[in-house]
């Protein structure tokens, strides 16, 4: 029986040098809350330390936008992926203050064709800097929606009012001037289709030295005392569009003095024939021309060969639905235009009586020197064009 006591005795002295089970475990417990706050701790003070850093910094994160100027945004808006009209403006002002500014300080370019007019005094006051202008074929445009465009008249570079209906009234308090007031800046303007006279034209040329576009198509107003006022006043003038209007071949002669003049529109016009392309060519009208004086010379030659020159500068002619076209004209616009490009005959009315083989002739001798000559399917000449 001694065997079973001693390992009693074994055992319970083993069990007094050993600790408790609990007090192992509250002792490992403790020691690894201590390590973790330690670890929290620090952790937490590396996060203070890079959050005040950064406040500290702001300059050294940068948004891709913000890199870019706001004229960079503002050809990348609005002369790549914004077509310019009221409701794709609205949308861009709404992204956030910075596309608003850039909106409103750097547009220069508008199409109003679809705007409601209670909000086009809103627009022009906003957009300070806008210089080119649409309201073609806008019927409800009149007189008092001209004076709303009278806050960007000094900055104003194009102007399109085709098919509106203003009068002299709206054009004359527009464009005409004071004593104290500069000339107007505009470069393109468009007043095809309107009601205006010949009166508001002359104060246009008078008015706006700067044209370089004049379109006054289908304008009953238009006679050749304007055509006078162009080659005076106009001398930048480069495009001239008077199609339709009742001007006669010795308004045609008063253009051949226009210094800038290069692309001339006189298609359908009722009182014109060949010998209003000659006239532009030239400076002379046929003695045949019912508007011809009793000289051939419509203006003197020294007169002619001082303001402009022995030839002439043309480089595009439109004259569709011309009548009388023959050889002869073209043989003179060969020598006498040497810089022309495009010849538009269009729907031309032919003479009964005309050479064809002499024409063919004289139309090569065109198109070997570089010009373009248009003709309609309609037209003898053009069927055999077309055939070749």
């Amino acid at each position: 029986m001694e065997e079973p006591n001693l390992l009693r005795q074994k055992r319970k002295g083993r069990n007094q040098n050993t600790p408790a089970n609990g007090a192992s475990t509250s002792f490992h417990v403790t020691s690894l809350q201590h390590i973790t706050d330690e670890a929290s701790t620090r952790l937490s003070k590396r996060l203070r330390h890079k959050m005040a850093a950064k406040t500290e910094e702001p300059t050294n994160n940068f948004r891709p936008m913000d890199i870019l100027s706001n004229d960079t945004l503002a050809n990348i808006l609005f002369d790549g992926f914004i077509d310019q009209a009221p409701r794709q403006l609205a949308s861009i002002s709404c992204v956030c203050k910075r596309f608003k500014l850039v909106a409103e300080t750097s547009l220069t370019s508008l199409d109003l064709r679809k705007v409601k007019f209670p909000i086009l005094s809103q627009i022009i006051n906003r957009y300070t800097n806008l210089c080119h202008l649409d309201f073609s074929n806008i019927r409800e445009f009149g007189d008092r929606h001209m004076q709303l465009l009278l806050p960007v008249r000094e900055k104003l570079q194009s102007l399109k009012l085709r098919g509106t209906n203003v009068t002299d009234r709206s054009i004359e308090s527009f464009f005409g001037l004071t004593a104290r007031e500069r000339s107007i800046p505009i470069e393109i303007l468009d007043l095809s289709g309107t009601m205006i006279s010949q009166k508001a034209a002359v104060t246009i040329a008078s008015c706006c030295p700067d044209l370089k576009s004049l379109k006054l198509s289908m304008c009953q107003g238009i006679t050749d005392a304007f055509m006078e006022c162009v080659s005076t006043h106009l001398t930048k003038l480069q495009s001239l569009d008077v199609s339709r209007c009742p001007i006669t071949a010795k308004g045609c002669t008063s253009l051949f003095c226009a210094p800038s003049l290069r692309e001339v529109d006189i298609s359908a016009c009722p009182e014109l024939n060949a010998h209003a392309i000659r006239a532009l060519v030239t400076g002379q009208i046929g003695c045949d021309d019912k508007d011809a004086p009793d000289s051939v010379d419509v203006l003197d030659e020294t007169e002619l060969l001082r303001r402009r020159g022995n030839v002439s500068q043309l480089i595009s002619i439109s004259a569709q639905y011309m009548k009388e076209i023959d050889a002869n004209l073209l043989d003179a616009m060969t020598s006498y235009a040497p810089h022309l490009r495009r010849l538009d005959l269009r729907h031309y009315q032919e003479i009964d009586n005309t050479d064809l083989s002499s024409f063919k002739m004289s139309l090569r001798k065109m198109q070997q020197n570089g010009v373009q000559v248009a003709f309609s399917r309609s037209n003898i000449i053009g069927t055999t064009l077309l055939q070749h």
